[in-house]
């Protein structure tokens, strides 16, 4: 299994960690011995190419075997074992060098030392791979935990929304059955529609405005053949606004909260104005009726509460809702992305 290419944050470390190791040998051979040319330039070329080659080469390695994968009890005597061959090599690399040039043989202490140096550099290299390995699958794992809670409770919150709205719908049309059998009909069949469009919106995360609108459209004509004359409705709809992309049943249930708590409840009924108009990336959305804002309303039942918590889960902090009363008019206004990440 390939690693995957290494980022820049990555090139920027091995360049900061190593150009490190660089300067402190380097430094530490000018203030010990009378400078050379060609040892500058062997120092430079072996501690700022071959070391960052090799510990680049571990990477993949270490990598492909599944190290990263490894229990802490199985991964640090391998790493022990690394660092030690690793400091070994490279140790052994400089003093055959040195031997093939011609040059005098390093004491064993300074073997010894150059070879705890290398100990110590590839040691807090392996300890910040690994700790910036451990941060990344946690924050994986956070990540999936939140997307599968997020999943789970866009699920509950549709399974409590859909029988919400759809009760409401057959309450109305049991009204009907007995007294006007013709109008009862035309509501199954609309009913029908509703039923359809509430199965098919389970299966997807957002449908076009001018799709909910259509079916709330059809939601509107089945409570007015409940609600007879009492019921007038408006429509304000920018044809750019059209386009935006919105979770499912997000304005019909605005729509049934109108009715139910507006309308429905106002002996001369009312007016549901739906107005949508779109600028600068983002949708606004206004349903408004005649009635008053009560105090279960304002607090948000189960209708406006899933509302809330549904725009919550999908634009956090990208979306806005408000409900207002307004000389006589309870306006429920919206304002979100022309489409949810």
């Amino acid at each position: 299994m390939r690693p995957p290419a290494p980022g820049r944050a990555y090139w920027i470390c091995q360049a900061a960690g190593w150009g490190g190791f660089l300067a402190y040998v380097l430094g530490g051979y000018l203030l010990s011995v009378p400078p050379n040319a060609v040892d500058i330039a062997s120092i430079v070329f072996f501690n700022g190419v071959v070391c960052p080659a090799a510990s680049h080469a571990l990477r993949r390695w270490m990598y492909v075997h599944g190290w990263h994968q490894l229990p802490g009890r199985r991964l640090f005597p391998r790493l022990i074992g690394v660092v030690a061959g690793f400091a070994g090599g490279l140790s052994g690399t400089v003093v055959l060098g040195l031997v093939l040039a011609g040059r005098p043989v390093m004491p064993a202490s300074g073997a010894f030392g150059m070879a705890a140096g290398f100990a110590m550099a590839l040691t807090g290299w392996l300890t910040i791979y690994f700790a910036v390995q451990t941060r990344r699958r946690r924050d994986a794992l956070q990540l999936e935990l939140a997307v599968v809670s997020r999943d789970a409770q866009l699920q509950s919150l549709r399974a409590q929304l859909n029988p919400h709205f759809l009760f409401n719908c057959l309450n109305s049309l049991r009204h009907l059955i007995v007294t006007q059998p013709a109008r009862a009909e035309v509501m199954v069949t609309g009913l029908a529609e509703l039923l359809r469009y509430s199965l098919a919106s389970d299966r997807t995360d957002s449908v076009a405005l001018s799709d909910e609108l259509r079916i709330v459209d059809e939601y509107l004509a089945l409570e007015s053949v409940r609600l007879d004359d009492r019921l007038t409705v408006e429509r304000a709809v920018a044809p750019e606004a059209l386009h935006a992309r919105i979770p499912p049943m997000l304005i019909q249930t605005l729509a049934d909260n109108a009715i139910k708590h507006g309308i429905a409840e106002l002996p001369d009924g009312g007016i549901v104005r739906i107005e949508a108009h779109a600028a600068n990336g983002r949708v606004e959305i206004l349903v408004a009726n005649t009635g008053h804002l009560k105090a279960p309303a304002a607090n948000g039942g189960r209708g406006l509460g899933n509302t809330r918590e549904r725009l919550r889960l999908i634009y956090g902090e990208a979306a806005t809702f408000s409900l207002q009363e307004i000389r006589g008019t309870v306006e429920a206004r919206l304002a979100l992305p022309m489409a949810p990440s």
